[in-house]
This record gives structure tokens, sequence and C-alpha cells, in this order.
């Protein structure tokens, strides 16, 4: 069936900023990989991976592996110990929107990684839809992809997820439960991601747009995941899509880059007005079949029936979000401000809100908020300012940078000028420091070049850390950041940097302070580990590695060798007092005992890579404190576990939520939690044992 074309006449701001580029990359960001083999970043459209890029080595590898003179009985048995996921500090606001409900029972429902998440914000609990590992749940119900939309159905008890990969699946689940109730996997070759999803007010349908040459449009029935219809949006790229709030009308809209649609359920369409002209990031209906519009020039658009009706103009920024309740519009946009407006659009109320406002909820005069820094707020409508926040996370770029301090708390540090200090037991962010204070209180950013860490992020590289050390003895922490500096700071003053040193050009990865509190050892992507005395930080010795960065080091538990794994999967081992390489370390160091386990080669580790000779895809290595347990992060989002030592043939017990590479992984106080980092999902998740 074609598509109709309102006559009604667009109204133009004069002030008009309808950029765009600039808004797009505000909405979504840019994708990009980690080619390990060339240290450098590259774009979604460039990537082109290589199934054996970073294979090899095994046969010469395992050959350099030195049996340790103790060590426990090898047993090949997957543990006995079960970890479940407790806890994922994380909201996906950076480049998603509308993804944040409030459930009929008061909870609050969202998504990150591969997850959907239900918080209670009472108890400050969490239930998920997809998480779980091996031995609980079957692989089939998890989301394997980024799950980028979310949208609750209009009686608040159920839930539609939709994510990114190669086969994008939209899932259907119980907010109270967890239980799946259907899915729809979408067919279309080229399609890349399920970018937006909404449910009818009647609750049977659910219409879904995605990411596609020629960005499809579905519609199925909510009950059994079947097709009711599928139709191109011509080419033109969709940026959200709602349902009218009239139970007996199946007309829904669609909005993006210069277009603006209204649909049935029969799949006939008619263009609103500003189609081909203006572009639009955010729709909401009334119970009237009132549309409104949130345009990236920052004017709010209503629509009947497709013709425009009224323009307000409203934000300095382009509107990212907006919904509709009780004869109130609310509006959040790019100028940090949520805009409360009532049914004739007379202005009732602005509140603050410092980050991009990326979702909007309402509930009790209480308004649910998703910033972009990866807040999650809640907010009387009378308040002029955010106050209240149900969760902070990392937001930008990737985290890749985890440690445990000796009381429990956990440290993070990404490419979002942030360093994080958590309290497992009472899973809340307790500090953010900013790894870098600016004086007028905005980001900088710079060009990217290929020896910067991230990418994916625009901030400089002084602003973003991806290593953290500890120093029980001094209760200092030392981060290593993405221009090669390492900056030290007290635990208990996070936010305070008190000294700074000059390790390398390019990005660290690995640091360690030694056991005895005395050295802090940095290991660059300069292929250098340098080591530095805590009592002035002065630089003590240097050791060249090889031509590749150093990835992970451990030290001797009596605080004289250390040993290193480079990028090119060479495993080397020093002597501190002259830091000259010890080419007979392994055996020379077979009687000591080690104070970690990040190496992800060595005698005791050789199985981790289950058969896969790709050692690549091995990213964080820990053991438990009683060295009972290995843990392991790879490529693919998953958590392993094994027994200790994890030779050839062991099997692992596997953790699932993460999307992308699990880039660190640590045991908590007691081994009572292993914590993780996600990099690109930017998230920490807080696994319980059980």
């Amino acid at each position: 069936m074609g598509c109709g074309t309102a006559d009604s006449q667009i109204i133009d701001r004069a002030d008009d900023i309808d950029n765009e580029d600039e808004i797009l990359n505000e909405l979504y960001g840019e994708k990009v990989f980690y080619d390990k083999q060339t240290d450098v970043y590259i774009s979604e459209k460039a990537y082109k991976p290589d199934p054996g890029e970073r294979t090899g080595g095994a046969k010469t590898l395992a050959s350099t592996f030195v049996e340790p003179a103790k060590h426990p009985a090898f047993n090949p048995d997957e543990p006995e110990d079960n970890y479940e996921l407790e806890y994922v500090y994380g909201y996906r606001g950076y480049d998603c929107r509308q993804n944040l409900y409030f459930t009929e029972s008061g909870r609050v429902a969202y998504c990150v990684a591969s997850l959907g998440v239900v918080l209670d914000p009472h108890t400050n609990t969490q239930r998920f839809f997809a998480a779980g590992h091996s031995t609980k749940q079957p692989a089939s119900q998890y989301h394997d992809g980024d799950v980028v939309c979310l949208a609750v159905s209009s009686d608040r008890k159920l839930a539609a997820t939709g994510q990114a990969g190669k086969k994008p699946v939209l899932n259907v689940w119980d907010v109270e439960t967890g239980a799946l109730r259907c899915s729809h996997a979408v067919t279309q070759k080229l399609a890349k991601a399920i970018v937006c999803c909404a449910w009818s007010a009647s609750g049977r349908h659910i219409a879904f747009a995605d990411k596609h040459d020629k960005y499809n449009i579905y519609v199925i029935d909510a009950a059994t995941g079947k097709l009711v219809f599928t139709k191109p949006n011509d080419g033109q790229q969709i940026i959200d899509i709602a349902w009218s709030k009239n139970q007996h009308n199946n007309l829904f809209a669609v909005c993006g880059i210069k277009n603006i649609g209204f649909w049935t359920i029969g799949g006939y369409c008619t263009r609103g007005a500003g189609q081909g002209k203006k572009s639009f990031a955010a729709l909401t209906f009334d119970e009237n079949d009132t549309c409104y519009a949130g345009g990236f020039n920052g004017n709010i658009y209503a629509f009947k029936k497709a013709a425009l009706s009224n323009t307000v103009t409203a934000h300095k920024g382009a509107i990212i979000s907006i919904c509709w309740s009780s004869d109130r519009l609310y509006t959040g946009g790019t100028d940090n401000y949520i805009l409360i407006f009532d049914n004739t659009f007379r202005y009732l109320n602005r509140i603050y809100t410092k980050s991009c406002p990326r979702s909007l909820d309402i509930r009790d005069d209480n308004l649910l908020v998703g910033l972009r820094d990866g807040s999650i707020s809640l907010v009387p409508t009378s308040e002029a300012v955010l106050t209240n926040y149900l969760m902070k996370s990392h937001h930008d770029g990737e985290v890749w940078g985890l440690n445990i301090t000796e009381d429990g708390n956990v440290i993070t540090a990404g490419d979002d000028n942030k360093v994080m200090v958590w309290a497992p037991s009472e899973r809340r962010n307790k500090v953010v420091g900013a790894i870098k204070v600016l004086e007028n209180g905005s980001e900088k950013v710079e060009e990217r070049a290929a020896h910067k860490a991230s990418a994916v992020t625009m901030l400089s590289s002084d602003q973003c850390a991806r290593a953290v050390a500890v120093n029980a003895k001094t209760a200092e922490v030392a981060l290593g950041l993405n221009n090669g500096q390492v900056q030290i700071r007290d635990i208990g003053g996070i936010d305070v940097v008190k000294k700074s040193v000059k390790a390398g050009e390019r990005w660290i990865e690995a640091m360690a302070y030694s056991p005895n509190g005395e050295h802090l050892a940095v290991g660059t992507h300069d292929s250098a580990v340098v080591l530095y005395s805590t009592d002035t930080y002065h630089q003590t010795r240097t050791a060249k590695v090889d031509s590749t960065p150093v990835i992970s080091l451990d030290w001797s538990n009596d605080s004289k060798y250390i040993r290193v794994v480079s990028q090119s999967n060479k495993y080397l081992f020093f002597t501190v007092d002259n830091m000259e390489q010890d080419p007979n370390g392994a055996a020379n160091t077979k009687g000591l005992d080690w104070a970690t386990q990040s190496c992800k080669l060595g005698w005791s580790v050789q199985g981790i890579f289950e058969g896969n000779n790709d050692f690549g895809e091995i990213n964080g290595v820990a053991i438990s404190s009683k060295e009972k347990l290995i843990a392991c992060g790879n490529d693919n989002g998953v958590i392993s576990i094994f027994r200790n030592p994890c030779l050839k043939g062991s099997k692992a017990k596997k953790l699932y939520g993460h999307t992308h590479s699990v880039v660190r992984v640590k045991f908590g106080l007691n081994d009572q939690h292993i914590f993780s980092v996600g990099g690109q999902d930017k998230t920490l998740m807080q696994w319980r044992k059980c």
C-alpha cells in the first residue's frame, strides 16, 4: 500500500539548529572495534575480522611453561562453586533512548549490555532477563548481543527488548519473573539491530524498526511473536516509534532523519508534515490520537491525523526524549533540561539534569530519568534540579580499569573521565572522581590518533584511564592513563591527584604494586615495564619487553620477580633488582608463589583457551585468594571459571551477561564475589557466590 502526504506546512524556527550529523553522533556515537594485532581501533564499516590473525604459537609457548613446585591436584571437572549475577552497575543511555520505565509494582525496567534489568528502588536489588550461568538456563534464552531498545506494555507487566547483531531478536518477557513469553527473529539478511520498539495501547501488538539500508518496520503479535506485517520505510532512517494511547485505535508513528510517518496495522502509511524537511528524534501520543514529535531543532510538533496542528519553540538543543501522561507533556533535550507543559502547551517547570535526559517516564508526579552519563534519577516534577540518583555508572568509550581494595571496595576507571569507587555490600557507587578536573567544566575533545587507546570516545587521552593498581601498604591508588601518564591518589581521597609521573607516550594497560608496597610496575603500550619507588615515585629502572605492548604483569610474593605477557604472546620474566630479563625465569621461579595471576600464559592457565589457539580472545585473568579457582573473560562476553590448575581438557562454568569483550575480572573479598568489566558495554558486574 502506498503512502499519502499531509498538506500542512511545517513551521521553522528562526534560530534553526538542525545539525543532523552532530545530533546523530549524540544519539548513537560511533561503533568501532579494537584490533589487538595492530593495537588500533577500526570503524564498524571498515572492520573485517580475520579468524586467523592472532593464532599460532601454541606449541612454542607450551614448551616454555614449567610446572610449579607446588599446586593443587589437577582435576579437569567443572568447579563445584557457583556464581550468579547479583548486580549490574550500568545504564545504556549513551547511544539509546526511551529505554527506562516504571513497572506495575513500582520497580524500574531498563537495558544494559545483553540484559534486561528490573531494579527495586526501595531495596536496591535487581532481577534480570537474559543473565545466567551454564548450569542454570539454556543459552537460547539469552540475548547474544547488545540490548539497544526496551519498551513496556501499557499495563506495565511485560517488557520487549531488541538487540543488535547479525541476527537481531526481539524478546518479550515478564518483568516480575524474567520469564520469556515469546520471541521474533529478524530474517532480513542485512539487518544490524532492532533500533526501537513500542507496545500498542491494547497490549496485543508490538511495533519495531530495524537498522537496515531499507529501515524496515515490523508489527508482531505480542502473545506469539508471529509477524503481522513488515514494510520498508523507503530507505529513510528511523529513530523512534510510538503507538496511540487510544486502545481502540491501531495507529502508530515512526520518525527519523527528514521523515515522519503515520501507520495503521494494515500497513498503510500517511507521511506527516515536514516529510523530507525536518528531522525528529522522539515521539509520543496522548489519548486523543494527537502525536507529539520532538525535533532536532528543539521544537515540539503536534500532529493530528498526520496534519500539523501546532508548533512550540521549546529547547535550545535537539529533543531526545518525550512522554505524555495525565494532560502533561514532558520533553528532554541536549540542552540538559527537562521541560514540562500542560495540554495547552503552557510552560509549567524546567528541571536541570546536568547530562542529556535520554529517557523519561512518569508515575505519581515523580519523573524517572535516564541520562546520557549512565545515571538513573528519580525526581519530583516540582523540583528544579536532579538530586536523587538510583544508579551511576560509566558511559563513554570503554571501561578497562578494575581493582579491589583491602576492605573489599571496587575501583573502576574508563574512557569517560571517571574513576569510580563502589561498595559491593551496599550495591552502590560511593565516589566519582574526575581523571582530569576541567577548568571550564566542559570536556576536551581531540582528534583520534592510532596511538590513543580509545577511538570510541572523543575525550582527550589525559581524561581516560584503563589501568588501576592498589597499594594496601600505603592505601594508595595508581591510575594508568591513555596518554602514558600515571596518577597517584589516596584511596580515601580518590578525587584528588597527589602525584603524577610519565611512564610513556602510549596507553597503559597493565600495572601493579609489589606485595611489599615498595614498588609500582607499569606495563605500557610503548613495549616497556617501568619501575617506580613508592616513597617518592621516582623512576628507578626500565625494561624493554619486545616490539609489542605489555598487556599483563604479575609480581612474585617476595617482590623479587615480575612476569609479563606481551601483545605478541611473549611470556617473559624479569629480576626486579636490575630489571633484566631472565631467559630461564619460568624454571628459576617454579618454587615461588605469585601475588596475582593476571597473565593469561603459564603452566597453571594453559587450559583457559579451551582448545582455541587464538590467544587474543582471552583478556582478563584472575585467581581466587585461596588459589582454588581461575576466572577469565573473553571477547565473546563470557566469563569462564575453572579449577586451579587449568590444564588442557579442563571444563569451565560459564557466566553470561556482558557483550563484546570482558576485559578484566577480579575475585572479591574472601572470594564471595567475582567482579567483571565489559569494555564497550561499559558495565561493572557483580557475581555472587551461591
